[in-house]
């Protein structure tokens, strides 16, 4: 049993999975694997995924390929894989992004010291063009109270305890399975932490799932996410709140009096953390509020790193 699978659904990611696996296969410690899904291809999906883990000895021995049918989306296909491993710890790879040599090294002492969800920073890649995310980080005290405010990680970044999988049920068939991973593992007591220094270079391209209008509504929108979010904010506020993005359709004046309402409840949590921590999301909060009160007709586009 390896201490550590990466897991990395891919489908008809010809022209970029090469280079995610041998990326990856770069930065994975001795101890561990990289487990890819070729879900229901029909492209050379496959036949890439074996050159990028090709060297002068041969293919990689670390790394694993699953073929099979269209599984029916990305949350049933982190689960197939999730379900092919027994590594005590998971991380997640997308077939179009580029892991960086020390991303691993960087975040496993991490989850080994004191977190059970580590992530890095990335830097996005526009076409050609870098765009470097700040590097700063969240600390575990903090980072629940981001989830309050939208999603401040990658997905493709994170490393997880299985442990904590099993616990919360793993994904769930929502929009942005992810951040409701996240909101999940926080409300249930789990400790995430966000590592400031870039382990991921994450391509932006038009044709992403979250890049459309109709996946982000659908998110805005689904009731498993608002009860999972509702649990943690019950957990640090004492209240079981909307969500920020549920009150931007809401007419006013009852949104700008909804989103008082929402401020009031989560400053005191803010304010309990001092420091920088407590500086960042008090700037955060308050250009999510802003955001808010703008109302429908300004939310085609979000806060810079407001995927959800």
């Amino acid at each position: 049993m390896p201490e550590l699978s990466v897991i990395l659904p891919a489908r008809n990611a010809e022209t970029t999975v090469a280079a995610a696996v041998s990326s990856t296969l770069r930065a994975l410690p001795r101890d561990a694997e990289l487990v890819v899904l070729d879900d229901g291809s029909t492209d050379a999906t496959a036949q890439e995924v074996i050159r990028g883990a090709g060297g002068r000895r041969g293919p990689d021995p670390r790394l694993r390929l699953l073929q099979t049918p269209p599984s029916g989306g990305l949350t049933q296909a982190l689960s197939q894989l999730i379900a092919a491993t027994d590594s005590r710890t998971v991380a997640r790879m997308d077939a179009d992004d580029l892991c960086m040599p020390w991303r691993f090294r960087i975040s496993l002492p991490h989850l080994r010291r004191d977190c059970d969800l580590v992530f890095t920073q990335v830097v996005n890649l526009v076409g050609r063009r870098p765009d470097p995310e700040p590097p700063v980080g969240i600390t575990p005290e903090a980072f629940p109270l981001h989830l309050l405010l939208t999603n401040p990680v990658s997905h493709p970044t994170a490393l997880i305890r299985r442990e904590v999988l099993d616990r919360v049920g793993g994904y769930r068939r929502v929009p942005a399975e992810d951040y409701d991973l996240w909101l999940r593992s926080a409300a249930g007591g789990a400790r995430l932490r966000r590592i400031g220094a870039w382990g991921l270079i994450y391509r932006i391209h038009p044709h992403q799932i979250t890049a459309s209008d109709e996946w982000r509504s659908a998110s805005w929108r689904d009731p498993l996410q608002a009860e999972a979010f509702a649990d943690l904010s019950e957990r640090l506020v004492d209240r079981r709140l909307p969500r920020l993005v549920a009150l931007a359709r809401v007419a006013e004046p009852e949104r700008s009096e909804a989103v008082e309402a929402f401020r009031a409840a989560v400053l005191p949590a803010i304010s309990g953390l001092g420091g920088f921590q407590e500086r960042f999301l008090r700037y955060r909060l308050d250009r999510r509020c802003d955001w808010v009160r703008s109302g429908p007709g300004h939310h085609a586009s979000q806060p810079r790193g407001s995927a959800t």
